[in-house]
């Protein structure tokens, strides 16, 4: 008996160092506790609804654009929409989180939030606004007009031609598919003053700083992430159709970890590296060059498809400026793994 006792708190220590070395959820939402229907009673914003989310319809003010909807395969998901209309702008906001984070284990000093978002319908290509956006934001109003609140991130979608814009980090962009779930990872690195936006399904990670401006001795103490603001804009010219935007959200987490994962920061690395290789043309239809703005030597090229399926691998002298022919490549997206001296940099191709 006593043997058991000794093996359980050795057991219980190594869990408890286990969680400060590695992970510690601190919140999580799936919306499948919620009712389905409206999901909240006040559209101006003063009352909480379900689950203590807010709810704001600053045009045409109703709580119907706001709902709980089962979804297949997913159960219950958070639906912002709306019905055709020139202009709309609607927020879905969690607040004072800032307590959860409190109680993380010391150490865990790096925030991970997780959303599974729905890309939902392309628009009329006139169309001059449909935006779905996220926001990340410290203790204090996050929609007040002087920003009380520290902003500390926000992954904005351009649902118009489907492409992802990591806001306030990089003017990058990936296309991304319409009607797909897709997940959003952002991590909040505190000690480096880092963030970093990452979306598995474009294999990217898009890096930026944040709070740079800031002396404090413990920033996720100061500046903990406490708001959660999910924003839909649409915005059209008068003499322009009628347009609709359609949002889905699920699976909602806040991680506290001790750093950011490793194969996120050698994603990272990679990205820096894609960004000085150029290839063109791009669409192509037989023959694409190669180069790069550093002279790096190429010795390898491996072409996959979109499923990550190896499909042609070419050899190259660790020459600078290099020709790839992909004539027997099938019309669609691949990705380019180039192997250079300074490591591997990812580009995306589309072959007409």
């Amino acid at each position: 008996m006593k043997m058991k006792k000794y093996l359980y708190i050795i057991t219980t220590i190594l869990c408890l160092n286990a969680n400060s070395l590695y992970s510690q959820l601190l919140y999580t939402e799936n919306f499948d506790n919620l009712t389905v229907g409206n999901l909240g009673t006040d559209y101006t914003g003063n009352t909480p609804g379900q689950n203590g989310w807010y709810t704001f319809s600053l045009e045409t003010q109703t709580n119907s654009f706001f709902t709980i909807v089962n979804e297949t395969n997913r159960g219950k998901v958070l639906d912002l929409s709306t019905g055709l209309t020139h202009s709309e702008a609607l927020i879905a906001l969690k607040n004072n989180l800032h307590n959860l984070i409190a109680n993380r284990l010391p150490g865990n000093d790096v925030l991970s939030f997780e959303i599974d978002y729905f890309t939902g319908s392309i628009q009329p290509a006139n169309s001059t606004g449909n935006v779905a956006e996220i926001r990340l934001s410290s203790i204090g109003d996050p929609l007040a007009p002087t920003s009380q609140s520290e902003p500390l991130t926000h992954a904005v979608i351009l649902k118009n031609n489907g492409t992802f814009l990591p806001g306030g980090v990089v003017d990058r962009d990936g296309t991304l598919p319409f009607n797909t779930w897709i997940k959003i990872s952002i991590y909040l690195d505190y000690p480096n003053k880092k963030v970093y936006h990452h979306i598995p399904y474009l294999n990217e990670v898009f890096v930026g700083d944040f709070l740079q401006n800031k002396s404090s001795a413990s920033l996720i103490d100061d500046y903990p992430l406490s708001n959660i603001l999910i924003f839909v804009t649409v915005k059209n010219d008068p003499n322009d159709p009628k347009i609709y935007t359609r949002n889905r959200y699920d699976d909602i987490k806040i991680t506290a970890l001790n750093a950011v994962p490793p194969d996120v920061i050698t994603l990272s690395t990679n990205e820096q590296l894609s960004s000085k290789f150029n290839i063109y043309p791009n669409p192509a239809n037989n023959i694409v060059n190669i180069t790069n703005s550093e002279n790096m030597s190429i010795q390898q090229v491996i072409v996959y498809d979109i499923n990550g399926k190896q499909l042609k691998t070419q050899n190259y002298d660790s020459s600078q400026e290099i020709k790839l022919n992909v004539d027997n490549l099938s019309s669609g997206t691949y990705m380019l793994h180039i192997k250079s001296d300074s490591g591997t940099a990812i580009k995306k191709l589309i072959k007409k």
